[in-house]
């Protein structure tokens, strides 16, 4: 996911928004989250050698997220 939104602060983040931040102010904030579609828990992933930074979350099963129709009005997020 490329956005979620932050139980700490309120704010829907973007995902390279988040990652540029310093580290501490994101392991205090990173498995406080909700998708934004469903509000299901999300958290943070780093980026990695191997893998750019994301969101990821449990998404309940009426979510449009992991749905992915390809009409969705949160597509944009995918």
């Amino acid at each position: 996911m490329k956005r979620a939104l932050s139980e700490v602060d309120g704010k829907d983040w973007n995902v390279a928004e988040f990652a540029a931040r310093e580290q501490a102010w994101q392991r205090s904030r990173r498995d406080h989250l909700r998708c934004l579609a469903c509000g299901g828990h999300a958290s943070f992933r780093a980026e990695t050698k191997d893998r750019r930074p994301t969101f990821a979350a449990r998404h309940s099963s009426t979510c449009t997220l992991r749905n992915r129709t390809p009409w969705g009005v949160f597509r944009y997020l995918q």
